[in-house]
């Protein structure tokens, strides 16, 4: 290994660099250049391998000439230059790395608009995820793809809650798993572009939703629910915002239907003949969209209440809850953010007796359990709720709710009964 010679500490002193000042003609100090205070110009004297330097210090300040003086002495010492060397070094490795740094906002933009989609669906909820994620982003000071760990990840994963107190955390389950999903693989997209050297999200483990719970309204939770409409309209100050009459009317076809409410949302008004509503569904998949066309009988009272809207003059005269002024995807939203807000009027719990946040899923759970409980045989709900299957209605639909295991108890009883035996119920 070579290593360069080290000046000696004589070499360092055989330099001398002092401050002296070159006065003017008419200057009363003219024979003490080393007068600090006048306005004349101040000058180096340097003294180096036996020769004599003259260097003007471009100023008339005693002190910064000093200063000047002393980074040339600087200039001259070899443990400082190291030091100097070190530094900078050191720096341009930090702009370097800097200049490599990608903003999560330019990250994410970049993800988005490389898919390649075949559904705007698709887009929509990837979309989604990167609002989410810029929104959680500002709220804990990252700005980098590199300033995200796993510890942050974790704890906004935990914080994650259909009863949350923070709105932007308040998700269902199975939106919970989705959202994971896609933060999972944009932060492995992310490493495959080298703007991360490790995953943050490798640690994180799957969300699994329970794919077979579902939550029924009794009949007091419906009428709850519609009655809420009513206290949510007389809360608001603006007529435009009192909506309770077409919320009901969504309440009650969903009741009636087992649409979701998306597919509610965008119903014209044509679909509606007599009593008789067609509806035209799309699956969501991740090659081809599937429509579905259902007919639904309707009772008179779900007839009445549509046919009971007026039409504002903002809106789509061809629609009930769509203006057309805005996307399928803008228009549901809206609506759900009213929906979700009826909570603050609602106190649903749940067989337990805990509490539970009314979603517009339930009404859909609501209409299957109810038809079940009927009688009406669970192939036949399968092709009203338009599943792909009688396996996928049996995972949702087919566990034993409260309601059904006393009906399974009467059953059992009048059986019982029927056969000559004697059953005391209490």
């Amino acid at each position: 290994m070579n290593v360069e010679p080290v000046p000696s500490s004589s070499s360092i002193l055989a330099a001398t660099i002092s401050v002296f000042t070159r006065h003017s003609q008419t200057c009363r100090r003219r024979d003490d250049p080393q007068w600090k205070r006048c306005d004349c110009r101040k000058s180096l004297y340097i003294r180096e391998g036996g020769r004599t330097t003259y260097v003007s210090a471009k100023t008339r300040s005693w002190e910064q000439a000093e200063r000047f003086a002393q980074a040339e002495r600087d200039k001259r010492d070899p443990v400082k230059r190291e030091l100097q060397k070190i530094a900078e070094a050191e720096a341009a490795k930090k702009t370097a790395v800097e200049a490599k740094l990608v903003t999560l906002k330019d990250a994410l933009a970049q993800w988005i608009n490389g898919m390649k989609s075949p559904t705007e669906t698709s887009i929509d909820a990837y979309t989604s995820t990167t609002r989410r994620i810029l929104r959680w982003a500002e709220h804990e000071g990252l700005v980098h793809v590199t300033d995200v760990t796993s510890n942050q990840l974790d704890r906004w994963r935990s914080s994650w809650s259909p009863d949350s107190p923070e709105k932007m955390n308040r998700l269902a389950l199975t939106t919970q798993a989705a959202l994971l999903t896609r933060i999972k693989a944009f932060f492995r997209w992310a490493m495959g572009m080298r703007f991360i050297d490790r995953d943050p999200t490798l640690i994180l483990k799957p969300i699994t939703p329970d794919e077979s719970s579902t939550w029924p309204l009794t009949t007091t939770q419906f009428d709850e629910l519609l009655s809420a409409t009513y206290q949510y309209d007389r809360d608001q100050r603006n007529e435009s915002a009192r909506v309770g009459q077409w919320l009901r009317a969504i309440f009650l076809v969903q009741r009636w239907t087992g649409l979701r409410v998306g597919d509610v949302l965008i119903l014209p008004k044509s679909a509606l003949v007599g009593n008789r509503l067609t509806a035209v569904i799309r699956k969501k998949r991740k090659r081809k969209p599937k429509a579905s066309i259902v007919t639904y009988i309707l009772p008179d009272v779900v007839v009445a209440a549509l046919n009971a809207l007026p039409t504002r003059k903002w809106e789509n005269v061809n629609y009930w809850f769509w203006s057309k002024l805005c996307g399928e995807t803008v228009n549901c939203n809206k609506w759900l953010r009213k929906i979700d807000r009826l909570n603050s009027y609602l106190s649903f719990t749940n067989e337990q007796g805990e509490p539970l946040r009314f979603r517009t899923h339930m009404l859909r759970d609501t209409f299957a359990v109810e038809m079940l409980l009927a009688g009406v045989g669970i192939e036949k709900v399968s092709k009203l709720l338009t599943h792909e299957s009688v396996t996928m209605t049996e995972r949702y639909y087919a566990k034993w709710t409260k309601a059904r295991k006393e009906q399974l108890e009467d059953e059992t009883i009048a059986a019982m009964r029927r056969q000559g035996m004697t059953v005391t119920t209490r």
